[in-house]
């Protein structure tokens, strides 16, 4: 693990807190001194109040969920994950990422391959997340003030993740920049945009494109005299529709 390596989870049941070893923490069930966590080793059981805690390592989606400031959008770890599991990118891989918003996609990315260079063209939120970058502690990250539509620099890419307005004006910039067997994934909000992508890819050297939708529902479960399990939400996880295309 390559991340936050002075913070520590402090897990209950559904209930976890994400603190750095200085200063005091209070919450509902309690509070310490979180000095007392220097040099404890992960596993250490503590208690606040009544309440007894594991001390945890934190995970980069940790980070992201509890102290990275986001963006109205961010892609969620359902969709990034699905971005992994198809495209198969490994450590050795180079990723490039468009726009980066709040740079969560290519924090959750470079903590499984080797670089991730991000485009930004706006620059608050470029300000915003080379501050989520580096306080990540990720080194394999390089935020670049740009538009990627006046030229991608990267060239032998792995994969090309495009989440931003007019992907398709995009796709011809990325085609010289993937390696042949390189990855395109595009990130649509709209079957509108899904379409245009597509009619876009019919005419470069891309495969015929896989289009996914990534849907979650979570669920409760309550055990006692009677056990019963329900959804948690009857709301569909809905988010975005995923385009995969493959440069031959």
């Amino acid at each position: 693990m390559r991340i936050m390596r002075d913070q520590h989870i402090l897990l209950l049941g559904l209930k976890s807190y994400l603190v750095k070893c200085a200063g005091r923490f209070d919450c509902e069930f309690g509070g310490m001194d979180l000095k007392k966590l220097v040099g404890k080793p992960f596993g250490t059981k503590i208690k606040l109040g009544k309440e007894q805690f594991t001390v945890v390592q934190p995970t980069v989606v940790d980070f992201m969920f509890k102290l990275a400031k986001r963006a109205p959008q961010v892609i969620l770890p359902k969709d990034a994950s699905t971005i992994l599991a198809v495209t198969g990118v490994d450590k050795d891989a180079t990723v490039v990422d468009a726009g980066t918003g709040s740079g969560f996609l290519s924090m959750f990315l470079a903590n499984y391959v080797g670089k991730v260079y991000t485009y930004e063209k706006r620059k608050e939120f470029y300000r915003h997340a080379s501050k989520n970058i580096k306080n990540s502690g990720l080194k394999n990250i390089f935020p670049k003030f740009a538009d990627i539509s006046k030229g991608i620099k990267e060239k032998n890419v792995d994969l090309i993740v495009l989440d931003l307005e007019g992907p398709e004006k995009i796709i011809k910039l990325a085609e010289k920049a993937l390696k042949p067997g390189g990855w395109l994934t595009v990130y649509c909000l709209h079957v509108e945009e899904v379409q245009a992508v597509c009619k876009e890819l019919s005419k470069r050297s891309f495969g015929e494109p896989k289009i996914l939708e990534s849907i979650q529902r979570s669920w409760q479960i309550h055990v006692g005299k009677r056990t019963w399990t329900r959804p948690r939400s009857l709301m569909i996880g809905h988010t975005g529709f995923l385009v995969f295309a493959r440069k031959f």
